[in-house]
Protein backbone atom coordinates (compact mmCIF):
# COMPACT_ATOMS: atom_id res chain seq x y z
CA UNK A 1 0.00 0.00 0.00
CA UNK A 2 3.04 2.57 0.57
CA UNK A 3 4.41 1.72 -2.35
CA UNK A 4 1.10 2.90 -4.17
CA UNK A 5 0.41 5.79 -1.72
CA UNK A 6 3.69 7.21 -3.09
CA UNK A 7 3.57 6.42 -6.90
CA UNK A 8 0.17 7.81 -6.76
CA UNK A 9 1.04 11.45 -8.79
CA UNK A 10 2.94 9.69 -11.13
CA UNK A 11 0.95 6.36 -11.56
CA UNK A 12 -0.30 7.74 -14.71
CA UNK A 13 2.80 8.57 -16.80
CA UNK A 14 4.36 5.20 -15.30
CA UNK A 15 1.34 2.95 -16.31
CA UNK A 16 -1.15 4.67 -18.14
CA UNK A 17 -0.38 3.00 -21.52
CA UNK A 18 -0.11 -0.46 -20.83
CA UNK A 19 -2.88 -0.50 -18.48
CA UNK A 20 -5.28 1.28 -20.95
CA UNK A 21 -4.03 -1.47 -24.22
CA UNK A 22 -5.23 -3.99 -21.75
CA UNK A 23 -8.90 -1.88 -21.58
CA UNK A 24 -8.79 -1.51 -25.06
CA UNK A 25 -8.14 -5.22 -26.07
CA UNK A 26 -10.88 -5.80 -23.30
CA UNK A 27 -13.44 -3.06 -24.39
CA UNK A 28 -16.25 -5.35 -25.77
CA UNK A 29 -16.01 -7.77 -22.27
CA UNK A 30 -16.25 -4.32 -20.18
CA UNK A 31 -19.61 -3.34 -22.66
CA UNK A 32 -21.00 -6.68 -21.88
CA UNK A 33 -21.33 -5.82 -17.94
CA UNK A 34 -25.14 -4.94 -16.85
CA UNK A 35 -25.78 -3.63 -13.89
CA UNK A 36 -23.79 -2.69 -10.58
CA UNK A 37 -20.21 -3.01 -11.17
CA UNK A 38 -16.82 -3.17 -8.92
CA UNK A 39 -13.48 -2.24 -9.63
CA UNK A 40 -11.27 -3.85 -7.53
CA UNK A 41 -8.26 -2.84 -7.15
CA UNK A 42 -8.93 0.49 -9.12
CA UNK A 43 -6.13 2.80 -8.42
CA UNK A 44 -6.09 6.64 -9.62
CA UNK A 45 -9.47 5.16 -12.30
CA UNK A 46 -7.60 4.81 -15.42
CA UNK A 47 -10.77 2.58 -16.57
CA UNK A 48 -13.08 5.32 -16.51
CA UNK A 49 -12.21 7.03 -19.75
CA UNK A 50 -13.68 3.53 -21.49
CA UNK A 51 -15.88 2.25 -19.05
CA UNK A 52 -17.50 3.74 -15.29
CA UNK A 53 -18.39 1.33 -12.67
CA UNK A 54 -20.71 1.67 -10.03
CA UNK A 55 -18.21 2.31 -7.03
CA UNK A 56 -13.88 2.04 -7.32
CA UNK A 57 -12.17 0.31 -4.26
CA UNK A 58 -8.49 0.04 -3.54
CA UNK A 59 -6.12 -0.23 -0.62
CA UNK A 60 -4.58 2.96 -1.58
CA UNK A 61 -5.97 6.44 -0.05
CA UNK A 62 -3.92 8.11 -2.04
CA UNK A 63 -4.77 6.76 -5.41
CA UNK A 64 -8.55 6.50 -4.81
CA UNK A 65 -7.60 10.49 -4.14
CA UNK A 66 -6.89 10.68 -8.17
CA UNK A 67 -9.85 8.59 -8.80
CA UNK A 68 -13.43 10.03 -9.89
CA UNK A 69 -16.87 8.93 -8.58
CA UNK A 70 -17.69 6.76 -5.53
CA UNK A 71 -14.67 5.38 -3.89
CA UNK A 72 -13.98 2.73 -0.94
CA UNK A 73 -10.63 2.52 0.71
CA UNK A 74 -10.56 -1.37 1.81
CA UNK A 75 -8.44 -4.56 1.88
CA UNK A 76 -9.63 -7.05 -0.86
CA UNK A 77 -9.34 -9.98 1.57
CA UNK A 78 -12.04 -8.31 3.40
CA UNK A 79 -14.84 -6.43 1.22
CA UNK A 80 -16.73 -4.24 3.08
CA UNK A 81 -19.79 -4.87 1.27
CA UNK A 82 -23.07 -7.31 1.36
CA UNK A 83 -22.78 -10.99 -0.28
CA UNK A 84 -23.63 -10.55 -4.05
CA UNK A 85 -23.58 -6.79 -3.99
CA UNK A 86 -22.91 -6.43 -7.27
CA UNK A 87 -23.51 -7.94 -10.44
CA UNK A 88 -20.17 -7.82 -11.66
CA UNK A 89 -16.92 -7.36 -10.54
CA UNK A 90 -13.51 -6.19 -12.44
CA UNK A 91 -9.75 -5.90 -11.50
CA UNK A 92 -7.08 -5.04 -13.80
CA UNK A 93 -2.96 -6.05 -12.53
CA UNK A 94 -4.09 -6.26 -8.93
CA UNK A 95 -4.08 -9.89 -7.48
CA UNK A 96 -0.27 -10.63 -8.47
CA UNK A 97 0.59 -8.50 -5.55
CA UNK A 98 -1.36 -9.79 -3.35
CA UNK A 99 0.48 -12.86 -1.30
CA UNK A 100 -3.25 -14.24 0.24
CA UNK A 101 -5.15 -14.53 -3.76
CA UNK A 102 -7.67 -17.31 -2.18
CA UNK A 103 -8.96 -15.08 0.56
CA UNK A 104 -9.61 -12.09 -2.58
CA UNK A 105 -10.69 -14.33 -4.65
CA UNK A 106 -13.35 -15.95 -1.96
CA UNK A 107 -14.15 -12.59 -1.05
CA UNK A 108 -14.94 -12.16 -5.25
CA UNK A 109 -17.12 -14.74 -5.35
CA UNK A 110 -19.04 -13.50 -2.09
CA UNK A 111 -19.85 -10.46 -3.69
CA UNK A 112 -20.42 -10.54 -7.10
CA UNK A 113 -23.62 -12.06 -8.51
CA UNK A 114 -22.54 -12.37 -12.50
CA UNK A 115 -19.07 -11.67 -14.45
CA UNK A 116 -15.72 -10.87 -13.44
CA UNK A 117 -12.82 -9.51 -15.24
CA UNK A 118 -9.91 -10.49 -14.15
CA UNK A 119 -6.26 -9.57 -15.09
CA UNK A 120 -3.36 -10.61 -13.48
CA UNK A 121 0.50 -10.53 -14.73
CA UNK A 122 1.99 -13.31 -16.25
CA UNK A 123 5.82 -12.68 -14.53
CA UNK A 124 6.69 -15.77 -15.79
CA UNK A 125 3.63 -18.04 -14.89
CA UNK A 126 2.75 -20.47 -16.53
CA UNK A 127 -0.93 -20.47 -17.39
CA UNK A 128 -1.72 -23.40 -15.52
CA UNK A 129 -0.47 -22.69 -12.31
CA UNK A 130 -3.20 -19.52 -12.75
CA UNK A 131 -5.74 -21.48 -13.71
CA UNK A 132 -5.53 -23.59 -10.90
CA UNK A 133 -5.79 -20.40 -8.72
CA UNK A 134 -9.03 -19.94 -10.69
CA UNK A 135 -11.12 -22.98 -9.47
CA UNK A 136 -14.10 -21.95 -8.61
CA UNK A 137 -14.82 -19.49 -11.44
CA UNK A 138 -15.76 -20.95 -15.14
CA UNK A 139 -13.83 -19.35 -17.62
CA UNK A 140 -16.16 -17.80 -20.34
CA UNK A 141 -13.31 -16.59 -22.00
CA UNK A 142 -9.85 -16.02 -22.43
CA UNK A 143 -7.15 -13.52 -23.92
CA UNK A 144 -3.45 -12.92 -23.73
CA UNK A 145 -1.81 -9.42 -23.69
CA UNK A 146 1.81 -8.49 -23.70
CA UNK A 147 2.69 -8.46 -20.02
CA UNK A 148 -0.84 -9.96 -18.66
CA UNK A 149 -3.24 -12.88 -18.34
CA UNK A 150 -6.65 -11.49 -18.83
CA UNK A 151 -10.05 -14.08 -18.12
CA UNK A 152 -13.94 -12.93 -18.52
CA UNK A 153 -15.45 -15.33 -15.72
CA UNK A 154 -18.09 -16.50 -14.28
CA UNK A 155 -18.95 -17.89 -10.61
CA UNK A 156 -19.24 -21.67 -9.89
CA UNK A 157 -21.92 -22.61 -7.63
Amino acid sequence: MRYYDTISKGYSELYASEQESKFVLLKDWLLSLKGLTLDLGAGIGLIQKYFKPSVSADLSIEMLNLNQGLRVCCDARALPFKDKSFDNLISFTMLQDIKAKNEVLSEIKRVCKEKVILTLLKRGKQLSSVKSILKDFKVLEFREHDKDYCFLLTINY
